[in-house]
């Protein structure tokens, strides 16, 4: 069981194929499961890493260090103990804050960078002003998540979010059998992972002025018909910015899509092979 202890956090990661490096990260209440399409495909010609975020999946679960400024160092941590100097980074949702962070204050470390579904870049609490038109916040939500958790067990979570779906998660799949893969990863985690998350999404600060800091090639893709799309005006002015958009899937398009996700992502890194070359 791979792990390595950083930043006081046992972080359990995996590691496959050889080439230059890849860094995947899931985002909120997510895991590394939602890259069975991306590492075997990517690890033909890459190095691939993916890990569990802190409070997540097989990783620890601490009592506190849950803000975007701490797991942004548990990414940073991390690559220093497997001696990753330089990576791409694939980032999804709320994890795009994570690898926008360190692309931020650590530009030699961040190669280039893929944010899927990065409208979270908005901050905290612009994200919520975005989400009016759910029931409930997302803090409530992760804590409704946990109470039912705590009540019925991990299948009594499964068959709430399957069910309720449309009204607390309309960025779920369409697809009932990729959904319920979806639903399965949303209740995989430690029962104080629920409250935990609450501290990562209020401690997001708006990103986007920031942004403007990092000249790195920047691939934003998203899903056509996700609730709360990417505004690509938005990182209209970095230089090395463009957007793809993935026909017919919500927020988890490398999982509903992983074919189309991963041919946008094949030219992104071709461009930058390419560009590495001339500037060679």
């Amino acid at each position: 069981m791979p792990t390595a202890k950083v930043n006081n956090c046992e972080i359990y990661y995996e590691l496959e194929g050889a080439g230059e490096w890849i860094v995947f990260i899931h985002g909120e209440t997510h895991g590394i499961e939602m890259f069975e399409h991306q590492l075997p495909h990517f690890a033909r010609r890459y190095r691939c890493l993916a890990y569990y975020r802190r409070g997540h999946g097989k990783s620890g679960c601490p009592a506190y260090g849950y803000s975007l400024w701490n797991q942004s160092h548990d990414l940073v941590c991390l690559l220093d103990h497997l001696g990753i100097e330089r990576a791409v980074i694939v980032a999804v949702a709320m994890s795009t804050t994570v690898a926008a962070t360190v692309a931020i204050h650590h530009p030699r470390r961040v190669r280039a960078m893929v944010l899927a579904s990065w409208y979270e870049l908005d901050g905290f609490p612009r994200l919520e002003e975005r989400r009016k038109k759910h029931p409930i916040s997302f803090a409530e939500l992760h804590l409704t998540m946990g109470r039912i958790l705590a009540a019925e067990g991990r299948e009594g979570l499964v068959a709430f979010l399957m069910r309720e779906y449309e009204t607390y998660f309309p960025i779920f799949p369409k697809d009932a059998g990729v959904r319920e893969k979806v639903a399965r990863m949303f209740a995989s985690h430690p029962a104080a992972h629920y409250v935990q998350s609450a501290e990562f999404y209020t401690s997001i600060p708006y990103l986007i002025a920031a942004m403007g800091a990092v000249r790195c090639p920047v691939l934003g893709i998203c899903g056509s018909d996700d609730p709360s799309p990417d505004n690509p005006a938005l990182l209209a002015h970095l230089p090395n910015f463009r957007q793809a958009w993935i026909a017919g899937a919500r927020r988890f398009a490398l999982m509903e899509q992983p074919e189309a996700f991963n041919r946008e992502v094949d030219a992104f890194l071709a461009a930058l092979e390419a560009r590495g070359r001339t500037e060679g």
